[in-house]
């Protein structure tokens, strides 16, 4: 099952950037999510898709009412600001620590405690 994952940020743009450099990353990886960059206002017209909704920085101090607009989605705000590779490996990291939907509750919580370290295995980490 493809997951859904919405970069947001303020108008569409910066999360443009962010999802194509996640993409590249969980690509490379073998990883499967549908990566949507989306503006905040478009959130509501695409609520019932998204599994995660990872918040730009800039737009982290809005978690609270994203959360409320998409509760059938996990919101996640980002702490790395921009849109380059250090933001993207931050995603990429929050993303290995969500359970699967198929994962049992115990499986769940041994899968988060188990992220990855930044950069692991990557030659240039």
């Amino acid at each position: 099952m493809t997951r859904t994952v919405a970069v947001v940020c303020g108008s569409g743009v910066s999360s443009t950037f962010l999802a194509r450099g996640l993409r590249s990353l969980l690509s490379a990886r073998g990883q499967f999510w549908h990566v949507l960059p989306l503006a905040l206002d478009e959130l509501d017209d695409r609520a019932d898709e998204l599994d995660v909704v990872l918040l730009g920085q800039h737009v982290s101090a809005e978690h609270a009412a994203v959360s409320a607009r998409v509760p059938g989605a996990i919101v996640v705000p980002l702490s790395v600001g921009g849109i380059d590779e250090p933001a993207a490996r931050e995603a990429l990291d929050l993303l290995q620590g969500i359970p699967s939907p198929d994962t049992s509750d115990a499986d769940a919580s041994v899968a988060a405690d188990h992220r990855p370290a930044p950069h692991e295995g990557d030659p240039h980490g």
